[in-house]
């Protein structure tokens, strides 16, 4: 009843084009998030202003635009900078290995001689590559791939290269899997004790005072339709 009540009061205080919302999100969650703001502009006739990237130039641009509504990332991460003053979780993140050309037997396949490249994102920038990193670390499989490991900056970048077939594997989220999954040979999940999972969640800096409309998204990403997209890909 309550997100009623405020789409309804923001249809009468907003017209479609008289407002945005801009939304700073982690590449890895762009499909998904999509539809979201998708769904959230028709219900409320907002329109949202979406910038995706890593976690690093996310928090630039928070920082530094003073633009910034909202912000979707890793908990931890965000909680370090003492940007934000108060977030809402939206799920559980999940770390797989995916692969290019043809499907592998599983993470012990990676020491193989004839997996040549192994991607993942950049773990100092990236959540899901630091994820990827502790748990080739905590596998023990780190030194014996270590030579044929490519760091790319995002989890899409990443996901383009296994569509491409030009590595071997990767380390995505599960998000991104899901949706490339007619596109890749397969993937399969890591184990959760081999890394600590990120919570995802939706962050308002303390510079940007929050609007109606902030309010208005962070309401309607409880309600079914949010929640059924976020289920879909693996939140």
């Amino acid at each position: 009843m309550r997100l009623l009540t405020l789409i309804l009061t923001l249809m009468l205080s907003f017209s479609a084009s008289a407002d945005s919302l801009l939304i700073a999100a982690g590449a890895g969650y762009k499909k998904p998030l999509t539809e979201i703001y998708a769904a959230f502009t028709q219900a409320t006739g907002l329109k949202v202003e979406a910038t995706f990237g890593n976690m690093q130039q996310i928090l630039a641009q928070t920082r530094d635009s003073g633009r910034v509504d909202l912000v979707i990332g890793e908990q931890g991460f965000l909680s370090k900078t003492e940007l934000f003053e108060r977030s809402l979780e939206l799920g559980q993140g999940r770390l797989v290995l995916a692969y290019g050309p043809k499907r592998l037997s599983g993470y012990p396949a990676l020491t193989a001689p004839e997996v040549e490249r192994i991607a993942l994102p950049d773990p100092n920038k990236a959540i899901y590559g630091r994820a990827a990193t502790q748990f080739l670390e905590r596998s023990g499989l780190l030194p014996q791939i270590q030579p044929k490991l490519m760091t790319l900056a995002t989890v899409p970048q990443v996901s383009a290269y296994l569509v491409a077939g030009t590595v071997d594997a990767g380390f995505i989220n599960i998000t991104d899997a899901l949706g490339l999954q007619d596109r890749i040979a397969g993937f399969d999940e890591i184990p959760a004790d081999l890394y600590d999972p990120p919570l995802i969640v939706l962050a308002f800096p303390n510079e940007r005072p929050a609007s109606e409309a902030a309010n208005a998204f962070a309401d309607f990403l409880g309600s079914d339709a949010a929640k059924t997209i976020l289920r879909l890909y693996g939140l």
